[in-house]
C-alpha cells in the first residue's frame, strides 16, 4: 500500500466524521463546539462515567468559566442538565437531556452499532494497536509528522 493510498483514506475518514458531525449538528440544531460539548457528554454516558466542568474544560482545552458559560447556553437551549454529585454537594455532574438523548440516538442511526461491532471484534492487540496508530495519525494532523 502506497503513501497516497493511505492518505486517501485519511480523506475518507475525515469526510465520513465531517458527514456524521453534519447531520448531528443539523438534527441537534447546534454549532460545532457546541456538538463537541454534547457528544463528550453522550460518550461518557455510554461508558458509564460521569461529567463535570473541570472534564469538559480538559477535553476541549478551555478554561472553566468558558466551558461553564457553553455548559449554561446549552442548558438553556434545553440539550444538557446539572445533576447533584451525590459525593460533594457543591458541584454537579452534566447530563443530555432526555429529548437530546433520543435525537443524538436517532441522529447517529445504526453508527454506534457498526463502531462497536467493529471495534469488540479486534483483539487486545489489535485495539493498542489501533489507538496508537490513532494518536499517531492526529499527531500528524494536529502538529506535523514527527522527525524519524
Amino acid at each position: 500500500m502506497s503513501e497516497i493510498d493511505l492518505t486517501a483514506a485519511i480523506t475518507r475518514l475525515e469526510a465520513a466524521m465531517g458527514a456524521l458531525r453534519g447531520r448531528l449538528r443539523e438534527r441537534l440544531q447546534v454549532s460545532g463546539t457546541d456538538l463537541t460539548v454534547l457528544q463528550f457528554v453522550a460518550r461518557a454516558a455510554a461508558a458509564e462515567r460521569r461529567v463535570r466542568v473541570k472534564d469538559l474544560a480538559s477535553h476541549l482545552g478551555l478554561s472553566g468559566p468558558a466551558v461553564t458559560g457553553t455548559v449554561d447556553r446549552l442548558e438553556r437551549a434545553g440539550h444538557l442538565c446539572r445533576v447533584p454529585n451525590p459525593d460533594d454537594g457543591r458541584s454537579r455532574f452534566i447530563e443530555l437531556t432526555p429529548e437530546t438523548q433520543r435525537a443524538y440516538a436517532a441522529a447517529m442511526d445504526s453508527t454506534n452499532e457498526h463502531l462497536h461491532e467493529l471495534l469488540s471484534s479486534f483483539s487486545a492487540r489489535e485495539s493498542t494497536k489501533y489507538v496508537g496508530l490513532i494518536d499517531r495519525v492526529v499527531e500528524a494532523l494536529e502538529y506535523g509528522a514527527p522527525t524519524p
